[in-house]
This record gives C-alpha cells, sequence and structure tokens, in this order.
C-alpha cells in the first residue's frame, strides 16, 4: 500500500507515524510519503533555541489525559524528557480595568476575588441550580451556554476572555457543542459543572506538560523517524484521480502516485487542491473558518518587572480595547527556558478581536505587544530580545453549524475511496487532538 500524507504539521507527522506503527504490528508493507510545502516540518510547533532561550512558535505543552499523546512520546523515547509545569504557577489571571486580577480557582477564592460584582459572584454560586437548555434548543453558542449556567457577567468577563486566549474566537459565535464537547457532556452527565468537577477531583488531576527542549523537539524526533520519506519544500498543487490510484501532483511538475490520501493540512489549504476532484467538497472545505494570530516572545531582565511571575500569565477581557488575547509567562511554566536573570513572556495578537494584527509589520508588532504587557504588568525597561511568528489562519473557528458542515465533508470525502482528512480543522484545535486525528487516521487505512 502506498500512502501519500499531505502536510507534516503534527497532524500529519502523527499519521504517518502511525501507519508505519500499525504495518509493523500488522506485519505488512506500507510505503509512507509525506509531502509539505514547508521548508520544515512541524507546522505551527517549532522551538527555537537562541541564546539560552527557548522559545515556543505555537504550544508550549499538552495535558496529560490524552493517551494517544503518551504513546507517542513514549514510542519515541521521549518519556525522560517531559517537563512538568513547575509548581506553584496554577494561579491565572485576568486583565480587567487595566489591572491584573487572580482568576478565582474556588467557592473560598470567589468570596475574595474583585473578578466580579457581589451580583455576579452570587449567581455564579447558583450554577449548580441553573436551568439545563429546553429539549429542542437551537444549537447554542458558547456564550449562549456560560449566560445560561454561570450568568451574564461571568460569561462576558471570565468566559469570553478565556475562550479566546484558548481559540483565538468569539464566545458568541463559537458553537458549545462543537468547541468544548467536553464541557457540554459535563452539564448532560452531572446536570452541573459544579458537580461535574467535584466528580473529577476524585481523580489524578491532569496536568501540564512539555519537553525540556521545547515542543519542536518531538517534531525533530519524528522527522528523524521518517527519514527520507518526508519531503519538505514540496508544496502540493493539486490531487486527482487516474486509473484507480491516486495522483498527488507538486508544484515541480512532479506527481507522486498513491493508493490512499491522508489530507492533514487545514481545511483552508484543502479546498484548492481537491477543487478539480470534487467542487462540492472543495467548497464545503472553504466553508470551515479560521482566525490568525501573531506570537510576540519577550525576553527581558527580572529586574525590570515591579511584579513577580506568580502564575501562568494572563487572558484579556474583551473591554480592554487590545490586540493582546493573552500573555504567558513562559520562564515561570517550565524550567530552562531563558538564563539566569532573565524571564520570557509571550504574548498573543489578533484572533477575531483583532484580524489585521497578524499583518502588522515586525517592528510595529514588537512595540504593540511590549506597550501592551508593560502596561499590564508594570515592566519599567524595554524588552532586551524579541521573536515574532505569524500564523494566519493558525485556529479554525468551530463556530455554529461546525458539526454539520465537517459531516457533509467528511461525508463527500468517503465518496472517494481512499481519500482522508484529519486534523484541527475537523477534529479539535488543541496539540492531543492533533495527535489523536492522525493516529485515527492511520486506524481507518490500517484497520
Amino acid at each position: 500500500m502506498r500512502v501519500v500524507v499531505v502536510g507534516a504539521g503534527i497532524a500529519g507527522l502523527s499519521a504517518a507515524h502511525s501507519l508505519l506503527g500499525r504495518a509493523r504490528i500488522a506485519g505488512c508493507t506500507v510505503e509512507v510519503t509525506v509531502v509539505e510545502g514547508a521548508a520544515r516540518p512541524g507546522g505551527h510547533v517549532r522551538s527555537l533555541r537562541d541564546g539560552g532561550f527557548v522559545v515556543e512558535a505555537g504550544p508550549n505543552g499538552f495535558r496529560d489525559g490524552e493517551p494517544a499523546t503518551l504513546a507517542l512520546i513514549d514510542d519515541l523515547k521521549l518519556t525522560p524528557a517531559l517537563a512538568c509545569v513547575s509548581a506553584g504557577v496554577q494561579r491565572r489571571f485576568l486583565l480587567a480595568g487595566g489591572r491584573l486580577r487572580r482568576v478565582p480557582d474556588s467557592p473560598a477564592a470567589l468570596l475574595t476575588s474583585d473578578v466580579l460584582s457581589r451580583g455576579g459572584k452570587l449567581r455564579l454560586l447558583l450554577e449548580p441550580w441553573a436551568r439545563r437548555a429546553p429539549a429542542g434548543t437551537t444549537e447554542e453558542s458558547v456564550d449562549d451556554f456560560a449566560r445560561r449556567r454561570l450568568g451574564r457577567e461571568a460569561a462576558e468577563t471570565l468566559v469570553d476572555a478565556a475562550v479566546s486566549g484558548l481559540t483565538a474566537g468569539d464566545s458568541r459565535t463559537l458553537s458549545m457543542a462543537a468547541a468544548f464537547p467536553r464541557v457540554a457532556e459535563m452539564e448532560r452527565r452531572h446536570g452541573s459543572l459544579v458537580r461535574a468537577m467535584i466528580a473529577r477531583r476524585a481523580g489524578r488531576p491532569r496536568r501540564l506538560l512539555s519537553l525540556a527542549g521545547g515542543m519542536g523537539t518531538l517534531v525533530e524526533v519524528l522527522a528523524a523517524r521518517l527519514g527520507a520519506a518526508l519531503r519538505v519544500g514540496s508544496p502540493v498543487t493539486r490531487i486527482g484521480r487516474r486509473g484507480g490510484q491516486w495522483e498527488v501532483g507538486l508544484a515541480s511538475g512532479e506527481e507522486v502516485v498513491a493508493d490512499r490520501v491522508v489530507l492533514a493540512v487545514p481545511a483552508r489549504a484543502a479546498g484548492p487542491l481537491v477543487e478539480s476532484l470534487d467542487p462540492a467538497l472543495a467548497q464545503g472545505l472553504a466553508e470551515i473558518p479560521a482566525a490568525g494570530v501573531a506570537a510576540v516572545a519577550l525576553a527581558y531582565e527580572a529586574s525590570d518587572l515591579l511584579r513577580p511571575l506568580d502564575g501562568y500569565g494572563y487572558v484579556v477581557r474583551r473591554g480592554e480595547r487590545l490586540s493582546t488575547l493573552g500573555v504567558v509567562w513562559e520562564s515561570a511554566l517550565f524550567p530552562g527556558r531563558a538564563p539566569e536573570g532573565f524571564v520570557l513572556l509571550r504574548a498573543i495578537l489578533g484572533g477575531a478581536r483583532d484580524p489585521e494584527a497578524v499583518r502588522l509589520p515586525e517592528t510595529e508588532l514588537v512595540e504593540r505587544a511590549h506597550r501592551e504587557v508593560a502596561r499590564a504588568m508594570g515592566i519599567v525597561a524595554a524588552a532586551r530580545r524579541a521573536w515574532v511568528f505569524r500564523w494566519p489562519g493558525a485556529i479554525a473557528q468551530y463556530t455554529r453549524g461546525h458539526l454539520e458542515r465537517v459531516a457533509r465533508v467528511r461525508a463527500a470525502a468517503a465518496g472517494h475511496p481512499g481519500l482522508e482528512l484529519c486534523g484541527t480543522s475537523f477534529d479539535g484545535i488543541s496539540f492531543n487532538a492533533a495527535v489523536a486525528s492522525g493516529a485515527d487516521v492511520a486506524r481507518r487505512v490500517i484497520p
């Protein structure tokens, strides 16, 4: 069996690795070729090691509850390189009214918090008695769900900021069922988010993990394992069928012949590739929206900060009217992210709130990120170093109707035996979801 995987992001790399592993177990021969248009594999997953700093271009870690990710790391012999989030940095903050305010993580902390008004706190505490969605209710947005269960103030202040920080999207347009299915399931099973959280605390808490040299280590090891099967700098221009076989056309003019094709690129990139094969499929893929972000990492001398990095970082309330969606205090999370005497922060700008930010000149992005971060954190000096990563259309937006859109494109793809779709446009936007999506597609190709 000849399989071509289009796209060497983490979903495509996971798919290729899983295909080869399943072939070994099944005792069958599979020839896997991964073609990637960019000069390097990994997509958004990249770790820049520069002057003692470890700077993440994309995901900086993952939760340890996904079996596919842990199995992949174990298979790559990377388990000894796992790094757990530093103790004492579980605190999260919200930038509201120009001030960083600690997000309460318990009922006791809620009572003394200044994030919500007295009425907002009372409404939040009444969550266990909030009404369920009436039968036959149309698809709820995240904002609809949060208002119903937590109240207007918590929805607008806490939930919208958290959702924007996680997805770069707008809680008023994202589908609750598609974007946060586990939270929706918590309500269905327990009738209350509070009761569901109490039930979950009975088990081991999920930890935030990374790798000692950054998340890019995983990509580097996967790429080394694939060897010559991975072809970077090879943009795909079309996918077609001829004589019962698949043809993957490259920009160089070469045609790669295959029995199976796995499309592991974002939906917006996959659409043009199948236009001549199936215009309806191409149109369906084009209807899955995405938001672009810029990641700006800023290094400061520790003495330049007027406050300790005593938490994970902060997200920004919509009413602040900033380009920054959130800031991660990278050097507080994992050891070895900055040299002694320095701190490393990473601001995420743009998304649905400020779509134009990703296209700003690099110097303006750095200036804006520093200005907004310095104002929030009381930083009294210029950044000593800065790194900029642009990700146009980086994060698929699971707006209302997303599940139906995915069902339609998957049904259309099923009309072309041997064509598979995987990745964050369809199966969840997290790093874990991308790894699992690749492993799942391998199971479909080699049952």
